[in-house]
């Protein structure tokens, strides 16, 4: 079975803005956090709620252990340490010793969904 899941995750951070009114330290704070290296300060989270609001069942091939999960086909080094369950550093050694594949593209370094599972695969002890 799959389930779609809705996540709503508040946060909230106070920081002091320099502007010339109030509108414009809304603005200004919005414009930054639209950025992907956006920094507002500390962060607290105050609330999550997740909704399952799909479900879907799927057939799975047979020898397979799991579905893949859906997603981009090729994850961030950060990402894909995450997925694993292990530190970006871990991550970054086993792909500098060759332990699992992984694809440049332009300056970027990822990692494929298929890379992870064949790792897991190789690794797992029986």
């Amino acid at each position: 079975m799959r389930f779609k899941v809705v996540v709503t995750k508040v946060e909230v951070a106070e920081l002091w803005v320099r502007a010339t009114d109030e509108e414009a330290a809304a603005q200004k704070v919005k414009d930054e956090l639209k950025t992907t290296w956006a920094y507002a300060g500390h962060w607290e989270r105050t609330a999550i709620q997740v909704d399952v609001v799909e479900t879907e069942s799927e057939a799975i091939a047979s020898g397979s252990a799991a579905a893949a999960p859906s997603g981009p086909m090729l994850l961030k080094l950060k990402d894909a340490a995450a997925e694993l369950g292990i530190s970006y550093g871990t991550l970054h050694t086993l792909m500098k010793d060759g332990g699992i594949a992984h694809t440049k593209v332009g300056s970027g370094k990822y990692i494929s969904r298929a890379s992870l599972t064949a790792f897991i695969e190789a690794n797992t002890q029986r």
